[in-house]
């Protein structure tokens, strides 16, 4: 035999059974659980909050993003005089797109100097209309270069085709480049090849310009943007000549002051 039990309430008149629980009607022990279950997630979700924020410090991932800026022209000035000191360093030398005049199209080597200007490495070239890796020596202002290794050739004067000495040289080279920056501005700070770094943004006169990179032949400043040491003594660890958007040379150096002996090659 079936039992219905109608609700007191004249709104309601739904059927319940006797085996099923009666609706019941919040009140202030459900309010009370409530508030406790959400006490607790807050309790929880502080924890977490500080923890993260503790994880980020101790990491130093908040450090450089809020960091500010510093002023172009000192840092400019300060590795203006410590690129003008440099004796040595390893450099790589990209180039973006095509440059008239400049088969270079990647080296890496060491640079020196002292006793004497001059560079080791390797290269990739264009030639005869494809790319050619080669080893080469730049000493005394002539080229050699091995297209095989140990088979040296002497290529004549290295101002023909590149010659990466001049970059540390402190009338033509990255140091008259830096002097020469104009509208420099800071823009970022960036991590290159491990080393912290601020971005400076501006424009490079033409004729230092044509003298770091004669190929470019500019005739107006030319967009540049160069990468110095965060911290002292402020090294340039990169720079990059914009001939148009897509056509571009970027220069990296590291190793700075490592001792770098330079012969020249048995031919």
């Amino acid at each position: 035999q079936k039992f219905q039990v109608t609700a007191h309430s004249p709104t309601h008149t739904d059927p319940v059974t006797p085996t099923q629980p009666r609706p019941r009607r919040r009140g202030s022990g459900d309010a009370t659980h409530y508030d406790a279950v959400m006490s607790t997630y807050r309790r929880i979700f502080a924890m977490l909050a500080a923890f993260l924020a503790a994880a980020l410090v101790v990491s130093g991932c908040s450090r450089e993003s809020s960091d500010p800026l510093p002023e172009a022209a000192g840092l400019l000035q300060q590795s203006i005089q410590t690129t003008t000191a440099l004796k040595s360093a390893h450099l790589e030398i990209v180039v973006n797109g095509t440059i008239d005049g400049l088969p270079v199209k990647s080296l890496s080597g060491d640079l020196t100097n002292v006793p004497a200007v001059a560079i080791k490495g390797n290269s990739t070239i264009a030639m005869g209309g494809s790319e050619v890796d080669i080893e080469l020596v730049v000493l005394d202002g002539t080229l050699y270069a091995a297209l095989t290794p140990n088979s040296w050739l002497d290529m004549g004067p290295a101002v023909e085709v590149y010659d990466p000495s001049v970059i540390l040289n402190p009338d033509a080279g990255l140091a008259n480049m830096l002097t020469n920056l104009t509208d420099a501005k800071a823009a970022a700070f960036e991590t290159i090849g491990g080393v912290e770094t601020v971005k400076i943004t501006g424009t490079v006169r033409a004729e230092a310009v044509n003298k770091l990179i004669p190929q470019l032949a500019a005739s107006s400043p030319v967009p540049s943007t160069v990468w110095i040491e965060k911290n002292a003594p402020h090294q340039l660890v990169q720079a990059q000549v914009d001939q148009s958007a897509d056509n571009s040379v970027q220069l990296t150096l590291s190793e700075w002051d490592k001792p770098v002996t330079v012969t020249k090659p048995s031919m």
